[in-house]
């Protein structure tokens, strides 16, 4: 299953689980001055329930345009699984994207959709 949230929605998941851990007694959080950006860890078995526990990083990996399969597209938010094939079916027909713009050519892609994605794409061949 290929579960897609968006960062207010992940926020909101890590409150709960952190609101029921501390009312449980099991674990205590303190806030911290900085802000980062979610990135989720290998999951962890605890007596047969999986929990993953958000660590948090300063950068987010980027999805390459011209290297990504469809299915690594669909990480991208707005990006499912018809827009991805059609990016991958414009990149096969057309060769690797030059620029970010290049994109809005794929149907479907327009400039908010663009602009939504751009600080999480990049384009090395």
């Amino acid at each position: 299953m290929n579960v897609h949230l968006s960062s207010a929605q992940q926020r909101g998941l890590i409150i709960i689980v952190a609101a029921g851990l501390v009312a449980s007694g099991l674990a205590l959080f303190l806030p911290e001055t900085r802000t980062l950006s979610p990135a989720l860890p290998d999951p962890i078995e605890i007596t047969g329930v999986r929990i993953l526990l958000p660590s948090f990083s300063d950068s987010q990996e980027k999805v390459n345009l011209n290297t990504a399969s469809a299915q690594e597209l669909t990480a991208l938010p707005g990006i499912g699984d018809v827009l991805a094939a059609r990016i991958v079916t414009y990149r096969e027909e057309h060769g690797p994207f030059q620029t970010s713009d290049a994109l809005k050519r794929v149907s479907g892609i327009g400039d908010k959709l663009l602009e939504k994605i751009q600080g999480l794409i990049e384009l090395e061949n």
